[in-house]
């Protein structure tokens, strides 16, 4: 009996927890016991709802799909759990309560919107979180709860938190007032998770939260926060070690270390911040690497370019605004502090050191006491820019500018440094002060003073120039400029650059040198120093210089005035590959637009000189005029120097053709020379006329030969064409003629004459006197040919014919003279006497001709119809050959 009974309670038994299991997982149970869960804990203040709801063989109820609101509306989604494991006391669910000791999470997942009102945009979710939490009298003890972040941030939480009381009339925060301050807060982490995003790392960054306070409360809730990172890189930048502790209280944020190392220091800082309020306090101190912290805190690359070789130190102490409205003005900060940092790069440039004393405000930006070093000098600043009391600033610049042209983005400003040159021996010290409304200087005004040493201006080089200067926008002023150059002092009273995009030029105001001319005026207008270089003044030249000047191609404000004078000193002048020294040089040039006018004056050979003109400089322009006068000035014809006086020579250019007319007096009598040139073409084609007219034969003769002089004068004329630079492309014709002149004196003819002075048997007075030499002559491929020298004397008639190789300077002549007044017994012999000439101009040798002799060189004179061009450019009618009665055969005839 008692065996059956007991196997009765066990089927009975059996059959009750087989029903209860079958019970608990049907629609019944869940219907009617999802209400029980959901009725607990919102009577401890936890709105939710969820899809499923089964018991756990091991313990407990499981619920899936969960929804956490944030009251009792649910409209407002602030947590989705995919699963819920509570732990329930069953002798209470078997009395049909339930009670809740625990809730627990296993892997689970976590989804928080971050404004519940609008829960389909951005969530923060926690994945493979794990926690358990024990409900004690209202009260959440969360004993262990940890997860990862957003997929990158470990995190692990713990505390005790106040559970809001069931009855409606409880004090605390409105449900609206929590779910504001819930979306501020879910913001601020949304933030921080996006900035951390950015990072990489091989271990995820851990944070340890502990929490303690009132859920109905949440602006009194606290919190202790440590944040722990290593080898966090952003970019090309890494964090070795990265260390915030923090507490919460009741929204007031107390940042209480944070630790930075990276590969040059460490950043340490602190910071206190209300949520809400407009500003965080903070105090730094770092050695880091600057660049990279600008990048990785602000995203911020303007220091990228920044390599630092030693560890910088800043420090810095103030607030910063983080409130939605940040005060208008410059930077939203209040804050002083300190940089001093060593050797560093930039743009291929090396500084040695940087050195400042900062502050802002949103009214302003101030830095004081900066002083940059580099291997060529220092620059020091003081700096001010405020909304209110404007720009100022004070800069002293010992260095060389032309460090600063990588950071000058500003062509025009690139374009000004760019024309001083430095080196090792050079000193700069300019001080600049500027006060104006806005840090543009168009519309700020600086001044100063400079004095700068051993340097170059557009490449001219200067030992010293002191000045004081002015600048606004596109004006620069320079004043009470005193300069010195290797060859003398330079003063100016005003320069006055315009230096407008659409109208540059510059004004001097009494330029003073005496230096080199074209040297000064280099600076200013280099086309004007070639002309003036031209004539390489001697040192102490005074130069002045006054009027405006264009550059930039802005000839159109060309209006100044160069004169120069040196009583004592000398220039000169290369004409024809000849130096001409001018002494006493005084004159001026002045340029108006594109054309340059000179007026030179001076003293060449003894005599007065004057040149005057006008060139047009501008490009692709080939026109010029020039007016020389000159009272002596010897030149070369024929290896001898002829003292050509009283010399006016008038040359015009008008696109590209020349056209000459030269005069003067010459050996008692006048030339002429007129013709043109063509420089448009290569080689330049010329033409032309040159006359003689009455040359004193005497004066001639004292300078070809010299002990045989006699009166009688010589006319002629020759006209040519030709190339530039190519002898045997001249050709022409003319006619020379002598009357009364010794032979003696006459080139090629004259070593004959003593030759026929043998033949005569006793001297006769006056045998070498011509009383008439004349003949024509053509050119042609290198030569001077004539068919027709006749000369007579008293005592014999000369007829002469051949060529000169002006080339070579090679001559080959034939002559026959005819003796007079001898009677009829010497007149086989002196009636017709046959000469060969041979040799050179200077060196002619005379030989009867059955001694030979003559032009041995294969060079051809020019042919019969060369000689017929050469005879139409003289302008001669071509006599046509008529066969002549056979002459008498000479003596010495071959």
């Amino acid at each position: 009996m008692f065996r059956f009974l007991r196997r009765l309670l066990l089927f009975l038994a059996a059959s009750s927890v087989l029903a209860g299991g079958i019970y608990l997982n049907t629609a019944t149970f869940r219907g009617q016991w999802h209400g029980f869960v959901i009725s607990e804990l919102a009577q401890h203040g936890v709105h939710l709802d969820f899809e499923h709801l089964s018991v756990n063989p091991f313990g407990g109820l499981v619920t899936r799909g969960v929804r956490v609101y944030n009251d009792a509306s649910k409209k407002h989604l602030i947590a989705a759990v995919d699963r819920l494991n509570l732990d329930v006391d069953f002798g209470s669910l078997i009395e049909g309560r339930v009670k809740i000791d625990a809730l627990e999470l296993l892997h689970a997942s976590v989804a928080l919107p971050v404004d519940p009102e609008r829960p389909e945009l951005t969530v923060v979710e926690l994945n493979d979180l794990s926690a358990r939490a024990f409900l004690k009298e209202r009260q959440l003890d969360i004993r262990h709860a940890e997860g990862l972040l957003s997929g990158g941030l470990h995190i692990s939480i713990s505390g005790m938190l106040q559970l809001p009381e069931p009855r409606q009339d409880q004090p605390g925060s409105s449900a609206k007032e929590r779910l504001s301050v819930m979306r501020e807060h879910r913001v601020q982490i949304q933030r921080g998770l996006d900035w951390l995003a950015r990072f990489h790392a091989p271990h995820a960054p851990s944070l340890r939260v502990k929490v303690a306070g009132a859920l109905d409360r949440p602006q009194e809730i606290k919190a202790e926060l440590l944040f722990q990172a290593e080898e966090l890189q952003f970019e090309d930048y890494l964090w070795k070690e990265l260390v915030a502790e923090a507490e919460y209280d009741g929204g007031f944020i107390d940042l209480r270390r944070l630790h930075l190392r990276d590969h040059l220091g460490t950043l340490d800082a602190t910071a206190t911040w209300r949520m809400g309020a407009d500003k965080v306090r903070f105090r730094l101190t770092s050695s880091a690497d600057l660049p990279g912290l600008a990048r990785a805190f602000f995203d911020n690359d303007q220091l990228r370019e920044v390599v630092f070789y030693e560890a910088p130190q800043l420090a810095l102490e103030g607030s910063l605004y983080v409130g939605p409205t940040k005060p208008e003005g410059f930077l939203p900060a209040e804050v002083t502090g300190r940089l001093d940092c060593g050797r560093f790069g930039s743009r291929g440039e090396i500084f040695n050191s940087l050195s400042l004393s900062l502050g802002t405000t949103p009214e302003g930006v101030f830095v004081r006491d900066a002083l940059l070093k580099h291997k060529t000098g220092t620059l020091a600043l003081n700096l001010m820019n405020h909304r209110v009391q404007g720009f100022k600033y004070d800069l002293v610049l010992r260095m060389d500018p032309n460090v600063f042209l990588p950071f000058v983005p500003l062509p025009k400003t690139r374009e000004i440094i760019q024309r001083f040159g430095f080196d090792d021996n050079s000193h700069i010290d300019v001080h600049l002060v500027c006060a104006g409304p806005s840090p543009n200087l168009r519309v700020c005004p600086s001044s100063g003073h400079g004095v700068l040493r051993n340097f170059r201006y557009k490449d001219v080089p200067f030992e010293s120039v002191e000045l004081d200067l002015a600048l606004l926008g596109d004006i620069q002023n320079y004043s009470n400029v005193r300069a010195q150059r290797a060859d003398g002092p330079v003063e100016a009273e005003l320069v006055f650059v315009n230096d407008a995009d659409d109208a540059k030029w510059l004004r001097l105001i009494n330029v003073h040198a005496e230096a080199d001319a074209a040297g000064v005026v280099r600076a200013f207008a280099p086309k004007v120093a070639d002309q003036i270089a031209r004539y390489r003044f001697s040192a102490g030249t005074e130069v002045t210089v006054n009027g405006t000047i264009g550059y930039k191609a802005n000839p159109q404000f060309n209006d100044y005035k160069v004169a120069f004078k040196n009583p004592v000193g000398g220039a000169h002048y290369v004409l024809w590959n000849e130096d001409y020294p001018i002494n006493a040089p005084y004159g001026d040039i002045r340029i108006l637009g594109d054309v340059l006018n000179f007026d030179i004056n001076g003293r060449l050979f003894g005599d007065t000189l004057r040149a005057k003109g006008a060139v047009n400089l501008a490009p692709n322009v080939k026109n010029y005029d020039v007016e020389v006068r000159a009272g002596r000035f010897p030149y070369g014809v024929f290896g001898k120097k002829l003292p050509f006086e009283e010399v006016r020579a008038d040359v015009h250019n008008r696109d590209g053709t020349v056209r000459f007319d030269v005069a003067a007096d010459v050996l008692g009598g006048g030339m002429t020379l007129k013709g043109s040139l063509n420089e448009d073409r290569e080689p330049n084609p010329y033409d032309g006329e040159l006359r003689m007219n009455s040359l004193s034969y005497q004066r001639f003769a004292q300078v070809y030969s010299p002990g045989n002089e006699s009166i009688g004068d010589i006319s002629g004329y020759f006209k040519f064409t030709g190339r530039m630079n190519d002898w045997k492309a001249l050709k022409g014709g003319g006619a020379l003629l002598i009357v009364n002149g010794n032979l003696l004196a006459l080139p090629v003819l004259g070593p004959l004459t003593p030759v026929l002075g043998a033949f005569l048997p006793s001297p006769i007075k006056g045998y070498n006197v011509a009383k008439k030499a004349d003949c024509t002559f053509e050119v042609s491929d290198g030569f001077i040919v004539t068919e027709n020298i006749e000369v007579e004397s008293s005592s014999f008639r000369v007829v002469s014919r051949g060529n000169i190789d002006f080339i070579r300077d090679d001559i080959d002549f034939n002559a026959e003279a005819r003796l007079r007044g001898l009677g009829i017994l010497l007149f086989p012999v002196t009636q017709l006497l046959g000469f060969k000439g041979s040799g050179t101009i200077g060196d002619t040798k005379w030989h009867p001709r059955i001694f030979g002799g003559g032009n041995k060189d294969e060079r051809k004179p020019p042919t019969e119809k060369e000689l017929l061009e050469a005879q139409k450019i003289r302008g001669s009618p071509v006599k046509p050959k008529t066969d002549a009665a056979p002459p008498r055969k000479p003596l010495f005839g071959n």
